[in-house]
């Protein structure tokens, strides 16, 4: 199961119980029947509710400071649950659209991460080239990502590497450094491409991937 899904069921599960808990006080037509929900199952499912849609949707988000203000309206009154099951089911909606950007970033590295594994993998193996073709092309992935988000810079269609590289550098994403390591990972992996095995080393592919693994820790936050 990748992280989408795992947050889909997520928000699925924590939506089904508040449901749950409100059909036990008598919820109907916005007026609780019987009692309101138990203190108990509402301060264990709001802290699950709010941190969900902290990772989803983020602190700033529109949706976390309604979750707040919801709870604190009802001074942590349980009356106040189907207010904070709006929010909750308003975020999943907005999760199924793909609207909220810190789940896209969240998917992407995952992604991210599935390949370096990968190539790691071909490495320990003894299959340089593949490892550092892969690992050309997360760094590719990376710098548009960063060019998307970051720089908000308007990318061509197929945008080349060196070319976004450059504008992250004037774009002040990173400084000309950076660029240049960036420039030599490239290099690796464009020799691996065509298949020029002794223009670099094992270490140089063990180094350009624990290389990039900082690099997107840094600017991919």
């Amino acid at each position: 199961m990748n992280l989408k899904d795992k947050l889909e069921d997520h928000f699925q599960r924590l939506i089904d119980e508040g449901e749950t808990i409100l059909k036990k006080s008598g919820y109907f037509n916005g007026e609780f029947k019987n009692s309101y929900p138990s203190s108990l199952e509402y301060n264990k499912w709001y802290p699950s509710v709010k941190n969900l849609i902290e990772k989803a949707c983020g602190k700033d988000g529109v949706h976390y400071k309604q979750i707040e203000y919801s709870y604190t309206r009802t001074h942590g009154n349980s009356s106040g649950l189907p207010r904070c099951l709006g929010v909750l089911e308003s975020a999943y909606e907005n999760f199924k659209l793909g609207l909220l950007e810190d789940i896209k970033a969240l998917i992407t590295a995952e992604v991210f991460t599935d390949f370096i594994e990968q190539a790691e993998y071909l490495l320990d193996e003894g299959y340089k080239l593949p490892a550092a073709v892969l690992m050309r092309g997360v760094l590719e992935d990376s710098l548009r990502t960063l060019c998307n988000k970051e720089a908000k810079i308007s990318l061509p269609d197929k945008p080349k590497l060196d070319w976004m590289n450059s504008e992250l550098v004037k774009a002040g994403i990173y400084n000309k450094n950076v660029q240049k390591q960036v420039t030599a990972w490239a290099g690796i992996g464009n020799s691996a491409a065509h298949i020029k095995i002794n223009e670099f080393s094992d270490t140089d592919v063990k180094n350009m991937i624990s290389g990039i693994i900082n690099f997107n820790a840094t600017f991919l936050k």
